[in-house]
C-alpha cells in the first residue's frame, strides 16, 4: 500500500533522528522539515507531533521544539519493554517459524559480518532491525511489534551508538547466529539465554561510558560545554572515528 506524504515525512525525520543525521538538541520547525523534504507544513507538523509523541522531540513553551537528548533512565524502562515482550514472543515464534525466515535472518546476519559502509546504503542498526522484524512477525504479535518500533526511542539511539564499536557489533553478530540455532533446533532454553543477552549488553557497557564522559567534562569549561566547536567535533569523531566511548552530555542525559 502507498504510504501517504504524512507518513513519508514523519519516517524520513525519524530515520535522520535515529542515525544521527538530525542531531540531539537540534532545533525542529515545520519549516525547517518542509524544507529539508520539500514538503508543504501540514505533513511536517504531523511529523512533529507523532515524534513527540514517541520521545524524539522536545517540545518547550516560549522556546521551540528540539530534537530530544538519550535519557538513560528513560532508555531503561524501554528496554524493559522490550525485554518482557520479546521473552513472551518465544512460544509463537519456534510454533510458526519456517525455513524461510531463518534463511532470511542468516542473509541480514551475513551483511552485518560483513558490513561494509562503501557497499551498504543503510546503517548496520537498520539492517539489525530488519533481523528483528522478522522475528516479530513472526510471532504475529502485532500490537508488541509496533510497541517495540515506535516506543523505543532511547534505548534504540543507545544501540546505534554501541553498534559503532566494532567489539559489540561482533558480539550481536555471533548472538543473531547463536538465535538462528537455537530456533532451527528448536531450544528454547538457548534462545532465550541468548535473546536475554543479547537486548541487555549495551546496559553492561554503560557505566563505564558515563564515567569516561563525566571525565571528558571535566577537563572542559563550563562556558566552552556549548559552543559549536565542540559539537561539531564531538559530531565528527562519532561518525568518522567510529568510537561509542565519546556519547557526550550532547547526546546522552546522564542523570
Amino acid at each position: 500500500m502507498e504510504k501517504s506524504l504524512n507518513e513519508e515525512t514523519y519516517e524520513k525525520l525519524k530515520y535522520d533522528i535515529m542515525n544521527f543525521e538530525v542531531l540531539p538538541g537540534d532545533s525542529i520547525s515545520a519549516q525547517k522539515i518542509a524544507l529539508r523534504y520539500n514538503v508543504s507544513r501540514t505533513p511536517a507538523r504531523e511529523a512533529i507531533v507523532n515524534l513527540e509523541k514517541e520521545g524524539l522531540l522536545k517540545v518547550i513553551p516560549q522556546s521551540g521544539t528540539y530534537v530530544a537528548c538519550i535519557n538513560c533512565k528513560r532508555s531503561e524502562q524501554e528496554w524493559f519493554v522490550r525485554k518482557s515482550l520479546e521473552i513472551g514472543m518465544v512460544d509463537a515464534i519456534f510454533k510458526n517459524a519456517s525455513a524461510d525466515m531463518l534463511d532470511k535472518m542468516a542473509e541480514l546476519n551475513n551483511r552485518l559480518i560483513n558490513y561494509d559502509e562503501e557497499t551498504e546504503s543503510i546503517p548496520r542498526i537498520e539492517i539489525d532491525n530488519e533481523f528483528h522484524q522478522l522475528i516479530y512477525e513472526c510471532s504475529g504479535e502485532q500490537l508488541a511489534k509496533n510497541i517495540i518500533k515506535t516506543q523505543m526511542s532511547h534505548y534504540n539511539r543507545i544501540r546505534y551508538l554501541a553498534e559503532l564499536n566494532k567489539n559489540i557489533s561482533v558480539k550481536t553478530n555471533d548472538e543473531h547466529n547463536m538465535l538462528i540455532d537455537a530456533i532451527r533446533n528448536k531450544d528454547k532454553r538457548m534462545y532465550l539465554r541468548v535473546i536475554k543477552a543479547h537486548i541487555s549488553r549495551i546496559f553492561n557497557e554503560l557505566d563505564k561510558l558515563k564515567e569516561y564522559i563525566r571525565n571528558i567534562l571535566k577537563k572542559i569549561e563550563v562556558d566552552e560545554r556549548n559552543s559549536p566547536y565542540i559539537r561539531i567535533f564531538l559530531y565528527h569523531y562519532i561518525k568518522k572515528i567510529k568510537m561509542t566511548d565519546v556519547i557526550y552530555y550532547h547526546y546522552v542525559s546522564l542523570f
